[in-house]
């Protein structure tokens, strides 16, 4: 994660972005995209991922590419917070 951050920074101060905000959701996209096409490939029959239930533009991204909330997780991660299970079956 901090090497994309700072690939992505770099990118944004080569002028390759028009915005930060538009730079993370054209390489997440992509990144997402990706990690399901590998995942395809080897024939996996779903894609589970857990996101924070903060993290807003992750899950608008994620249901955009298909994925749907699974299951709601109380206090998931260890500061405490709540996250969201999310699937996307591929077969």
């Amino acid at each position: 994660v901090c090497v994309c951050f700072v690939f992505v920074a770099a990118l944004c101060a080569a002028g390759f972005f028009s915005s930060k905000e538009q730079a993370f959701h054209s390489t997440g996209t992509k990144l997402v995209k990706l990690a399901v096409s590998q995942m395809k490939m080897e024939n996996a029959d779903e894609v589970v991922l857990e996101a924070e239930v903060s993290n807003v533009g992750a899950i608008a991204l994620y249901e955009k590419l298909g994925f749907v909330r699974d299951k709601s997780m109380y206090r998931y991660y260890l500061g405490g917070t709540d996250a969201y299970r999310l699937k996307l079956w591929l077969k």
